[in-house]
């Protein structure tokens, strides 16, 4: 198994191009931001003026950068890239000369395992940058950036990081599998990033034809079923990691009447856990099933 996903590590990192534009522009966006802002800040005083008003601690940087894997953009682009690297399977055959001496079920598991870590080490990559390069511009303003360093806060920040991660590990696999059933049906590169950004519109446009539904057929609990998605989910746990409380969605029935969805942490996280197992099961009995060898 280690000498599976060192191999399968190396096969990622090989591919340049396309973890550059993918996945190592988030570290290499980190410090181009903090290089063209602190050039703003060095030339203009109201820039200076206007920077230091805001608060901004280390800690809420840290955690915070994390979040963009989260939303509809982070999630596009881990589809993109992960959709590449399982439907890249079927093009470059590679999959047709390992399976005869592996077993499918190790191959698919160390593959999402693969993915996975690499994205996170990417994003933590990013996060410290992100959190040094803040630091950098707010002593160029000459604002504070706190809290104090202590031993509770450091406590407190490695839990909330480690929460971060953890749903950015979860996002990637969710993507993982939305990608990996997208590149088993197509078995094409092209075809694997077409259905894999399909599915991911359809479940972001999936509250429009709900809402349509419940409006027409005056049937309104069907909205209910968005909150079995996991993007709902990913961005309403994120939303209690940082804030402390639910990210609500509300459907407008009326002037009046409105429909207001509000989920706990341990709901979505119930939600979140059944897409990774039933995606990552589902890619493992499909991929038993197929003849690649052939």
């Amino acid at each position: 198994m280690v000498n599976l996903f060192r191999a399968e590590w190396t096969k990622i990192a090989g591919h340049r191009w396309l973890t550059g534009f993918l996945i190592w522009i988030f570290p290499i966006g980190a410090v181009a931001f903090t290089v063209v802002l602190a050039i703003i800040l060095a030339l203009s005083e109201s820039a200076r003026t206007s920077f230091s008003a805001d608060t901004v601690t280390w800690t809420e940087t840290l955690t915070g950068a994390w979040s963009f894997l989260n939303n509809p953009l982070g999630r596009l682009l881990l589809i993109g890239f992960t959709a590449v690297m399982f439907a890249g399977e079927y093009q470059w055959q590679t999959w047709k000369n390992l399976i005869p001496r592996n077993r499918r079920v190790a191959l698919i598991v160390i593959k999402f395992l693969a993915l996975s870590v690499f994205v996170v080490v990417a994003f933590a990559l990013m996060s410290v940058l992100l959190t040094a390069g803040m630091g950098l511009l707010r002593a160029i303003a000459g604002a504070s950036y706190g809290p104090e360093i202590t031993g509770d806060v450091l406590r407190t920040t490695a839990s909330d990081y480690a929460r971060s991660a953890g749903l950015g590990f979860l996002s990637t696999l969710i993507a993982a599998g939305y990608a990996a059933l997208a590149g088993m049906l197509t078995r094409s590169i092209l075809g694997g990033v077409l259905v894999a950004y399909g599915l991911t519109i359809l479940e972001n446009l999936l509250l429009v034809g709900l809402i349509l539904i419940a409006y027409f057929l005056d049937f309104r609990d069907i909205v209910h079923i968005y909150r079995l998605t996991p993007g709902y989910n990913l961005l309403n746990l994120d939303s209690w990691f940082r804030v402390g409380h639910s990210a609500p969605f509300e459907v407008m029935f009326g002037a009046d009447d409105a429909l207001v969805v509000r989920d706990s942490a341990e709901f979505s996280a119930l939600v979140i856990a059944v897409w990774v197992i039933g995606l990552i099961s589902l890619t493992i009995f499909l991929f038993r099933r197929q003849d690649i060898t052939s």
